[in-house]
Order: structure tokens, then C-alpha cells, then sequence
């Protein structure tokens, strides 16, 4: 690459805990060669580590089906060619807080950043920085998993909370000569983003960040120029066991992947943005795989498709109040049911996260505005 220029590779979810068990760790990632010779010479591959790194100092009881893997995973992520990945998400406390800490040092012995999470808020909250051809770049992360939000004496994820991210935002593009922020967030499974965050990332960008990549809904959604940043409201998943997972299979989209390729031209006083998607597939073995040329070319049709969805305002809230209608009566039936069989436990911990969770609050928001919110 010439040295006035950058080019960073982002991909969706991943999660590893299918690799337990296996001998070395490290499963046949045959595909990807290929894709790395499309992607090109790149300085950055940077994805949502949807899963912990555990060892036997970390607590596997913190959830009933945690989503962890080995230690010995950093080594599979190394060798595909991970730069940074985001720990901000709903899932990089599932075995503890010990386990966040064997992650980020399992990555670290890598050399690989993680950012988002850390021992204390201060360490959440704080930028990781990268140098490339003399350009410094800012990489930050935020999840609205309000539950697992880092203080200032707990372990944790970076809150998404608009106020803060602002003031992080403006203080990383006061340092660095680009700033990436990753948001882990919104409804899954829904075709487009909420509007509340379509709004937030605009507005992001607006405070200085050039790039606000985002992930959680495990379907792609639109991509969006907005004066002169990208914006990805969803990468959806990129590894991922979906096969035998009866959260996800039987969801449409879910199968659907993608790498977003941003070359980024450094010679002018602001950074000069392209951006361009490599489509993929997740196959049975829970890795993406190149497509047939016509089902890439379907694959393109569907992302662009999703992207005018985004660009059509009357359209995208229509959409909008249409899932959040949906959430709430699965939420509601939920809820029924679950006190209606005597599962006092399973409907107290719903009515709790639905009275408490920042992400609930947002698409009641969305349901109570007929979507404008």
C-alpha cells in the first residue's frame, strides 16, 4: 500500500466456542486465503470478539450456556490476521470478569488489540491507539448492555450512553488523524437499524469519527455515507456457529456475511474515504466462504436493497415501528407464558430487564413514537 494511503478490512460477529474441544484449538479456516487475497494488502482487520477466552482461573457457571472458548483460540485469531477487535458486546462477561481479563490479556499476547472493556470504566472507556505510515488511528467501542457496564470499581464493557461516547469521540479525534468507533447494539434480526441509532451514528461522525462500525444483530443492514464518514449499522455474523443453533438458523439473513473493505486516502487535511464489500456465506462448518457469482451478485442486491432502506426516511420508520411491534409482543407473550406455567423466576428476570435494560427502553421508544424514535 502506498504510504499515504490506509486500508482496514472489518467483519462482523465473532464467535468461537465451537473450537472447545478440538485438539489444537485451531479449526480448518480453508476458505480464507482466498478471501484475504480479495481484500488485498490491508494494514487493519478489525472485528466484535462475540465470545471469552477462558482458562481455569475463569468462572464458566456466570451464565447457563456462556458462550467461551480456550485461551488457545488467540492463536486461531492470530493467524487469520486480526489487528483489533471490539469487546464491547453482550458476551465478553459471560464467565466472569476474570474471564475479560484472560481475553484481553490471550489477545495482547497476540498482538492483538481489544478495546471496549476493561478492569475499571477509565479503562473501558479509554482509545486504543495504532500507528500506520506515520498516521495515528483511534479505535473505540460502546455497548447498550447497560447490565454489564463497567464502574469505577467493576470490571466491564464501555456504555453507550451518547453524552459520553460524545466527549470520547471529540478527545480521540483531537489526538489521532482517524478515529473508529464500534457499536454494539439495536434489535437483532431486524432489517434495519433503530432510528435512534441512525441518528446517534450520524451524529458520531459529526464529533469526529470518520468510521462507526457496528455489529449485534447478526443479519446485515445498511451502509451509508455521511459527510465524509462510512457508516455499517450491522456486519452481522462473520464466524459463528449457526447450524444447530436454534436461536439463529431458522432466522433469515443470519447466513448472510460480508467483509467492509474502507480505503482511506491520508494526503489531503481530512481523511478521503472508499468503501467497497467483499459477500460471503457461513457454511456448515460456522465459516464464511466465497459465493457462485450469482449468488454474490444476489448477495450485493440484497445489501444495497437494505442500504435505500436506510436512506428512505418515511420507509425506515415504518420498518422500524413494525419490528419493535413484534419485540413487544414476544416480550408480552414471553411474560404470559411464563407466569401462566408458574415460572415465577424466568418472568420476574423479563419484567426486571424490560424495566431496567437501556437497549428495552429504545425500541419501547420506537413502539410508543410509531417508529420516529
Amino acid at each position: 500500500m502506498d504510504k499515504d494511503h490506509l486500508r482496514f478490512a472489518f467483519v462482523g460477529d465473532v464467535c468461537l466456542p465451537f473450537l472447545k474441544g478440538t485438539p489444537a484449538g485451531v479449526p480448518e479456516f480453508n476458505s480464507w486465503p482466498t478471501i484475504r487475497r480479495e481484500i488485498g494488502e490491508h494494514d487493519f482487520l478489525v472485528g466484535n470478539l462475540e465470545c471469552c477466552l477462558v482458562d481455569e482461573r475463569c468462572s464458566q457457571k456466570a451464565r447457563e450456556q456462556p458462550m467461551a472458548t480456550p485461551v488457545a483460540a488467540g492463536s486461531f485469531l492470530h493467524e487469520i490476521g486480526f489487528t483489533d477487535l471490539c469487546l464491547a458486546n453482550n458476551h465478553s462477561l459471560d464467565c466472569g470478569s476474570g474471564a475479560l481479563t484472560t481475553t484481553r490479556e490471550s489477545l495482547a499476547a497476540h498482538g492483538i488489540r481489544g478495546f471496549g472493556a476493561g478492569a475499571d470504566l477509565r479503562e473501558a472507556e479509554e482509545p486504543v491507539f495504532a500507528e500506520r505510515n506515520g498516521c495515528k488511528i483511534a479505535f473505540l467501542g460502546a455497548c447498550d448492555k447497560s447490565e454489564y457496564y463497567a464502574s469505577d470499581g467493576r470490571a466491564g464493557i464501555a456504555p453507550l450512553e451518547k453524552l459520553r461516547l460524545g466527549e470520547r469521540v471529540r478527545a480521540a479525534a483531537a489526538e489521532a488523524d482517524l478515529v473508529v468507533t464500534m457499536l454494539h447494539a439495536d434489535l437483532e434480526f431486524s432489517d434495519v437499524p433503530g432510528r435512534w441509532r441512525q441518528r446517534l451514528s450520524r451524529w458520531l461522525v459529526e464529533q469526529g469519527s470518520h468510521l462507526v462500525i457496528q455489529h449485534h444483530p447478526h443479519v446485515l443492514q445498511g451502509i451509508e455515507e455521511y459527510q465524509g464518514g462510512v457508516i455499517a449499522y450491522s456486519l452481522g455474523n462473520f464466524i459463528f456457529r449457526l447450524h444447530g443453533n436454534k436461536y439463529q438458523e431458522h432466522q433469515a439473513g443470519v447466513f448472510d456475511s460480508m467483509v467492509l473493505i474502507v480505503d482511506v486516502d491520508m494526503r489531503g487535511e481530512k481523511p478521503v474515504l472508499a468503501h467497497r464489500t467483499i459477500p460471503l456465506h457461513i457454511g456448515s462448518d460456522h465459516l464464511p466462504h466465497h459465493m457462485t457469482d450469482r449468488s454474490r451478485e444476489k448477495a450485493s442486491v440484497r445489501l444495497q436493497a437494505r442500504s435505500s432502506l436506510v436512506a428512505e426516511r418515511n420507509v425506515h420508520r415504518k420498518i422500524w415501528f413494525r419490528r419493535c411491534r413484534l419485540e413487544a409482543v414476544s416480550r408480552i407473550s414471553h411474560l404470559y407464558y411464563a407466569y401462566r406455567r408458574g415460572d415465577i423466576a424466568s418472568g420476574n428476570r423479563t419484567l426486571h430487564q424490560l424495566l431496567t435494560c437501556r437497549e428495552d427502553r429504545r425500541w419501547m421508544l420506537g413502539l410508543a413514537s410509531l417508529g420516529y424514535l
